[in-house]
């Protein structure tokens, strides 16, 4: 598994007109994104039974499920700690999102064919990808302004 084929995906640029925001509360309105990752390894029937029970989790819990449910599968704890820590990242520098306002709105998995081409036009089926989309919810508040000290 590589940490290079994660590929943003149907990706929504901010941007002033399109956040809209709530003065009452101080915040923005929850802004989805989502995110396909193409694993080229077969995925354990054990991750992909976490996959389903990350959808509508805070992204620190599932952090915490990767780091204890895992600890004998390193190469896939450390694969998807690499890919939610990059998506986390992207959020906190794109749209200034709280590590602890970003959640995991939907996980799904599809298995794509992979084939294998012979001589000529013939193609040979010789396993599948497994393709994880993410799609995240994250709210955006206000930076917290500092009260003048007045001496």
């Amino acid at each position: 598994m590589n940490i290079s084929s994660l590929i943003e995906d149907r990706g929504y640029e901010v941007e002033a007109n399109q956040i809209k925001n709530n003065q009452e509360t101080n915040t923005f309105e929850p802004i989805f994104q989502t995110f396909t990752v193409k694993c080229e390894k077969k995925l354990s029937s054990q991750i992909k039974s976490v996959l389903k029970t990350w959808k509508g989790k805070a992204f620190y819990y599932v952090n915490e499920d990767l780091l204890y449910l895992f600890k004998s599968h390193s190469t896939e704890q450390d694969f998807f700690l690499k890919i939610l820590h990059s998506m986390a990242i992207f959020l906190q520098n794109g749209i200034s999102a709280s590590f602890f306002d970003i959640y995991i709105y939907d996980v799904k998995i599809t298995k794509i064919p992979k084939f294998k081409k012979k001589s000529g036009l013939d193609t040979k089926t010789i396993g599948t990808i497994d393709y994880i989309t993410f799609i995240l919810k994250c709210s955006v508040t206000f930076p917290s302004e500092k009260p003048e000290i007045h001496w």
